[in-house]
């Protein structure tokens, strides 16, 4: 038989908190051990406690517009995430009211922002990649977390091309008519000729891994806008060279998760924002 000679309760015996004797035996024999060794029906073992980590919540700022606003909607939906957002109507809301208190949080203060505990991060492709870690999105593996990256800015030059062909004040469309003959060879160019080509040698649905990143977000919402583009400009079907972009913005857009978003309010939200009227809403 054994006999108990002392209980430690300090954090760095955790494993092993009793000293034991064994009867007979010399005290070189004395050991400390943990719960599984010890035989008592006096004795109840005591799972410790995991502590439970409270449920990520997020708070996002951007313009009541679909723009890179509609990437992080779509996400946080997918996800099931809480999430708070906050849509400027309005130039004096952001940057006379809220942009001095995110500024506090960081210099680089701008549209969109996303906070999350006591983070504030800035800037589109920042915001996903932090978004894309603490929701699991950015890939599984170094490989596809690799492709990932790349494709989040590839998918942001698709971006400034339709940005620079909706708003005047960009200069690259002076006119309607200067938009309207940039849009139809633009639309021509086939600007989603590399996403075909990503998907043809990956050969999953998906453009990164066999599960959703974040690029596929943001490609998606671009798809969809060159989709209207060519309504707009009546250029007919932008898929028809690019199947295998069809079948994965098919697939996305039938996502149940995605279900209460495409019926909202904010996916009816125009694509650009009118206070800067654009040629393409």
């Amino acid at each position: 038989g054994a006999e108990i000679l002392q209980v430690w309760d300090s954090k760095s015996r955790a494993a092993k908190p009793v000293k034991v004797t064994y009867q007979g035996y010399d005290k070189v024999y004395d050991e400390w051990v943990g719960g599984d060794r010890l035989k008592c029906k006096a004795l109840k073992k005591v799972q410790p406690e995991i502590e439970k980590r409270p449920p990520l919540e997020f708070n996002f700022g951007y313009w009541k517009i679909r723009g890179f606003g509609s990437i992080f909607r779509m996400i946080f939906e997918y996800k099931g995430v809480k999430y708070t957002e906050k849509q400027y109507e309005t130039g004096p809301k952001w940057f006379d009211e809220d942009k001095p208190k995110i500024l506090e949080k960081n210099v680089l203060a701008n549209l969109p922002y996303v906070e999350c505990g006591n983070d504030c991060v800035c800037q589109t492709n920042a915001c996903l990649s932090y978004v894309g870690s603490r929701l699991r999105l950015n890939g599984n593996g170094n490989k596809a977390r690799l492709m990932n990256e790349q494709l989040l800015c590839e998918v942001y030059d698709v971006r400034i091309a339709m940005i620079e062909l909706a708003y005047p004040f960009k200069t690259v469309c002076r006119t309607e008519a200067e938009h309207n003959e940039k849009a139809i060879k633009h639309l021509e160019s086939n600007p989603f000729k590399k996403f075909e080509a990503c998907l043809e040698k990956s050969g999953t649905d998906y453009f990164c891994d066999k599960t959703l990143c974040t690029a596929d977000f943001h490609i998606w919402e671009m798809l969809d806008n060159h989709r209207l583009l060519a309504e707009k400009h009546k250029k007919g079907d932008i898929f028809a060279d690019i199947p295998k972009c069809k079948a994965f913005y098919d697939k996305f857009r039938a996502l149940p998760q995605l279900e209460k978003y495409f019926a909202s309010e904010d996916y009816k939200l125009p694509v650009s924002n009118p206070v800067y009227a654009p040629y393409f809403l």
